[in-house]
């Protein structure tokens, strides 16, 4: 058996069966004259809050980009920042994160003299997080570039449709927590 490689030749092989034969190229979206049918999908909210995320996800990366911030660094310093000697766990609590991936990054984050630990005096099992004096002018920073990013997310929406979206997103999350909480104390 040989296998011709473009017009030379035929090389020897050392295969005992044919080669498979090339598939044509994978069609990609481009290629197709009519976009996919998603109304199924666009009734389901998992699917609709999914893709909501990814897409505010790479825009957020856009307009983070001057400070090179991400989502979780941004939840991290607005969280510091509000409350007062919150320790790691409680953060990693709220922010649905395991705390072995949380500490990694409060470990960047303090070496990069942005959050300060120290163990808690109420628990010295627990570590209490605060903000630096650069940590602090960056959360500021954060937070006009946040609040100018969430005007341009929301904008789509009047102003009463704005807060009822942002009312049932957090009736929502609650729900869920409550019924996560019974299910888990079961």
């Amino acid at each position: 058996m040989s296998i011709t490689i473009g017009n030379h030749l035929p090389m020897p092989s050392s295969r005992s069966r044919p080669a498979a034969k090339k598939s044509p190229p994978a069609e990609t979206a481009d290629d197709r004259k009519k976009p996919l049918d998603l109304s199924a999908l666009q009734q389901t909210p998992g699917f609709m809050i999914r893709i909501l995320q990814l897409l505010n996800f790479e825009a957020f990366f856009r307009h983070f980009q001057s400070l090179e911030l991400s989502p979780v660094e941004y939840s991290i310093l607005m969280t510091v920042r509000d409350n007062e000697a919150v320790t790691q766990s409680e953060l990693a609590a709220v922010l649905k994160m395991r705390l072995p991936n949380l500490v990694k990054i409060l470990s960047v984050m303090e070496e990069a003299g942005i959050i300060k630990r120290r163990r808690s005096a109420r628990d010295k099992r627990a570590v209490e997080l605060s903000l630096s004096a650069a940590g602090q002018k960056r959360a500021d920073e954060a937070r006009r570039l946040g609040e100018a990013f969430n005007e341009h997310t929301l904008a789509p929406l009047s102003k009463p449709e704005r807060a009822a979206f942002l009312q049932m997103l957090t009736r929502l999350a609650e729900a869920y927590r409550r019924e996560l909480s019974r299910s888990e104390g079961a």
